[in-house]
């Protein structure tokens, strides 16, 4: 039977409710919506209404403007606003873009949960107009130093345990009974290595009869190389690593990106401490080994390349705090001003995405050499053919009548021919009629001519439109030329991007661009590249092209194999001071936001950072034992991922709207416990292993579960799933085809991938199927914890999976057969189980395998590994 539902801990069926649902929609609507409207329509629609939409408040939006509500809260698909950004009609919004598909997903989600949208706050200020942040504000739990508060006297067998009875005898109530050893070495085990015992382990812990013999277990498995594997694992969540970037085009993959997952799992299995750990990740490439550090700043240049992603990610992940919520207000809940929002934001600002070499000085400097030189031809190869390509689009533009006159007349069996009588260029004859079919156009300028052939105006009229039109189409050319020799004058001659944003640039008029763009751009009608130049082109024009692509076929094949490299950012050279963005916008600018700590975690006024962008200062500050939050944060995440739940079960939010800790003195004792044992994280998870704890059975008390239904209090141990490493990795494991090797490039989860699961191409575009089912976490954005699904994919997984029928394939091979059938079943419930199976069992397998004749064993074997005592952790 499949119940993977039966036995998991309410905590986990009721997580999205933790937060009641208006706190959820403020939040997404804060973190989500406000920030994408902030940067693509507030400058058009506050103040100065075009369109006489003003995008103030929910109310402004259902008024709308002139073209009636812009939402329709609860049904976005009716909604102009949703419309318009999907650009489904006539009305295209932005003007400058389509917006990235998650964005629209997100404004249509909004506006179907009923488009909330909360007044801004009113922030606690000084007459100075400084945020001060209240008494009553720094006395909340989590912002309060940490103390080492002694065990409670309660009757138990170590500190931890000892808070744990002293709050079960507040309620009266009493711990289940251990587990047995068995449970206890397959809980071990799966906990520290993400795999199963083996049998000989099982049979050499039944057989040691020592007081320390589970201690034993713990100690050899935390040396296991294993165990890295299986941690960084827990880290990689939240550090939403993937192994390519976040491109809606296709599957771009960061070439480099294992190399900062192997070190997070090097990281763990050499106990590397946690504050190191962190200072690693946001500065590794200014601490004094940066050789041995600089590749956990994959943390960020492995990221979605949002600088406000890297606030979200570095708050949440190391802090518990949700800074990036006051990205257009001081936080709503939390003592965050909105000035620590982007005094943060100027940090990451000031940095750059850039390579640490793992190679010689002479063998990069020889790689990019040989690199520039290609990349130099081929930039004077594409300046070439995109000078002469806009040459003959001119040319081409000075017939645009007698080709639109010719598509009048077109029918596809005489193209060819009316097009040779006319003097006309068939291809571009073709790309005027595919252009001219399209429903939709950006401007307005060929209606006129569509409207009179549609109603057979005379051909003498018609002609007259068509060559308004010419004439319009060369002016636009000759306009927008004129406007880039301008604004390469007002830049000083330089085309940097970076130059841009400061300059009063001229551009053409809306509906010109898109005329331009239609005819001029890169994909415009009249333009050809490389391959369709060539036809044009005569004598030396054409023998100077044949020269510049030979040269460059021949620098690019003496371009060596590229040199490893870790992928890091860097503060760039010229440091950019930041200001705050008035209610997100990067358009309405406020005063600076030097770089600096979080307020709420300074005693005082924070303290400007003066070392480059900060980051160092930073880095340091977080990782500080005097920083109330880190310690807590991190055992937290470790409880977390030995019971299942944190001692504070919203891991990443220690704020208002996190939930409060179920036993503060405890998580207080675990955090002076870890900064005493210098940040040890194996130490850590020693302690809490060595526990009664955690050595619980998951046996029921009626009493118990009455009065703590969820085991906040833990009176007992909870079953937990096998997540999707553990599960495939396991089905590997048992039939003999894992293979061991660590590290390296990331390989697709096929079939003939044997390799353990986090060692598996992860993609920001396309999740793999199998971890998409099994509740794999979002890469784009931090996880805070797995969210378990039950869904009936998942049981036909069991049944239909081609690397479950190949594993029981294989299983059966391991299996062997003896001719004993009760033999085979003993040995396989041995490897699947790690215990002996019941005479009951035998007698039901051997009847199984007699009553089915086709590929017998493997289909019991394919039964075994379904059930729940395979896929459960007791």
């Amino acid at each position: 039977r499949f119940e993977p539902m039966r036995h998991l801990p309410i905590t986990l069926l009721l997580a999205p409710l933790l937060y009641s649902a208006d706190d959820k929609a403020q939040e997404f609507f804060e973190m989500r919506v406000r920030p994408v409207l902030a940067k693509n329509c507030f400058a058009c629609h506050t103040a100065s209404k075009m369109g006489g939409l003003e995008m103030r408040s929910r109310e402004s939006l259902l008024k709308g403007g002139k073209s009636g509500p812009a939402v329709t809260a609860g049904d976005p698909d009716h909604s102009l606003l949703i419309q318009a950004i999907r650009q489904q009609g006539e009305l295209k919004m932005p003007p400058q873009g389509r917006l990235k598909d998650e964005e629209i997903e997100q404004i249509a989600a909004w506006v179907k949960s009923g488009a909330v949208w909360p007044d801004a706050p009113v922030a606690p200020a000084a007459k100075t107009g400084e945020y001060i942040v209240s008494p009553e504000q720094r006395a909340f739990w989590s912002f309060q130093p940490i103390r080492k508060p002694d065990p409670p006297k309660a009757h138990a067998n170590t500190p931890i345990d000892r808070f744990i009875v002293a709050k079960l005898n507040e309620k009266r109530l009493t711990p289940v009974k251990p587990a047995d050893k068995r449970t206890l070495l397959r809980r071990a085990t799966y906990d520290l290595t993400g795999l199963p015992p083996t049998p000989e382990e099982i049979d050499a812990f039944l057989a040691d009869k020592s007081s320390n013999a589970f201690e034993k277990v713990v100690d050899r498995l935390l040396a296991s190389p294993r165990y890295g594997e299986r941690w960084g694992r827990h880290w990689l969540d939240v550090a939403r690593y993937s192994d390519n970037k976040l491109d809606p085009t296709g599957e771009t993959p960061h070439p480099n990106a294992f190399r900062y997952r192997d070190w997070v799992i090097d990281a763990f299995n050499r106990d590397m401490p946690y504050d190191l750990f962190v200072k690693a990740q946001i500065a590794g490439d200014q601490l004094p080994e940066p050789a041995k550090t600089a590749a956990g700043l994959g943390l960020y240049a492995l990221s979605p390349e949002f600088q406000d992603d890297r606030v979200d990610v570095t708050t949440r992940g190391f802090l518990g705090l949700t800074v990036a919520c006051a990205q257009c207000h001081n936080h709503k809940f939390d003592p965050i001003p909105q000035t620590d929002y982007y005094s943060i934001l100027g940090i990451f600002n000031n940095t750059k995405m850039n390579e640490y070499p793992l190679a010689s000085e002479a063998v990069v400097k020889e790689y990019k050499d040989r690199k520039k030189k290609a990349d130099d031809q081929q930039k004077t190869l594409d300046d070439y053919v995109r000078s002469q390509a806009l040459q003959l689009a001119q040319i081409h533009a000075t017939r645009a009548a007698d080709y639109l006159m010719a598509v009048r007349k077109d029918k596809r069996e005489d193209r060819e021919m009316n097009a040779a009588a006319a003097g006309l260029d068939l291809e571009t004859l073709n790309n005027w009629i595919a252009y001219l079919r399209k429903p939709a156009r950006e401007h307005p300028y060929l209606k006129p001519f569509l409207d009179a052939v549609a109603s057979k105006k005379p051909e003498a009229e018609v002609r007259k439109i068509a060559e308004e039109f010419q004439a319009l189409a060369l002016a636009v050319f000759t306009e927008k030329k004129s406007i880039e020799e301008k604004n390469l004058i007002r830049l000083g001659g330089s085309n940097e991007r970076s130059d841009l944003s400061n300059a009063d640039l001229l551009s053409l008029e809306r509906d010109k661009y898109f005329l331009w763009r239609d005819l001029y751009d890169k994909q415009g009608i009249l333009i050809y590249g490389e391959n369709g130049i060539a036809r044009f082109l005569q004598g030396e024009f054409k023998t100077y092209l044949a020269t510049l692509r030979k040269d460059l076929d021949r620098y690019k094949k003496e371009i060596p194999e590229q040199y490893p490299y870790l992928q890091i950012i860097s503060d760039v050279e010229n440091l950019k001071k930041q200001k705050l963005f008035l209610r997100g916008d990067r358009n309405n600018l406020g005063d600076e936001t030097p770089p600096r700590n979080i307020t709420i975690l300074c005693t005082g006024p924070p303290k400007v950072f003066t070392k480059g962008s900060g980051r160092l200062e930073f880095a340091e500050a977080i990782a500080s034992p005097a920083n109330p939050l880190t310690a807590r944060v991190m055992v937290n995440r470790i409880w977390q991922s030995h019971f299942g739940t944190g001692i504070v079960r919203t891991t990443s939010n220690f704020g208002q709207l996190g939930e409060r800790p179920v036993n503060p003195e405890l998580l207080d004792y675990l955090a002076a416990r870890f900064i005493e044992n210098k940040w040890s994280i194996k130490a850590m998870n020693r302690e809490i292993m060595l526990t009664s704890t955690y050595q619980l059975s998951t046996e029921d008390s009626p009493k118990a579960f009455t009065a703590d239904p969820e085991n906040r209090l833990l009176w007992r141990a909870d079953r937990k799933r096998l997540d999707v490493e553990e599960l495939r990795d396991s089905l590997l494991f048992v039939s003999g085809k894992l293979d061991p090797k660590a590290g390296g490039p990331p390989e697709q989860l096929t079939v003939e991938n044997k390799r353990r699961t986090v060692y598996g191409f992860v993609s920001r575009k396309d999740l793999d199927p199998l971890l998409a089912l099994f509740d794999f976490p979002n890469p784009n954005a931090t996880s805070e914890q797995r969210i378990v699904t039950t869904v009936p994919l998942q049981g036909l997984f069991f049944l239909n999976s081609p690397l479950m029928i190949n594993q029981t394939e294989a299983l059966a091979e391991r299996i062997g057969s003896t001719g004993d059938q009760a033999a085979s079943i003993q040995k396989t419930y041995r490897l699947l189980f790690g215990r002996a199976a019941t005479p009951k069992e035998i007698a039901l397998g051997t009847e199984f395998l007699k009553s089915n004749k086709d590929q017998p064993w493997p289909k019991y074997l394919q039964v075994l590994l379904s059930s729940n005592e395979f896929i459960f952790i007791g």
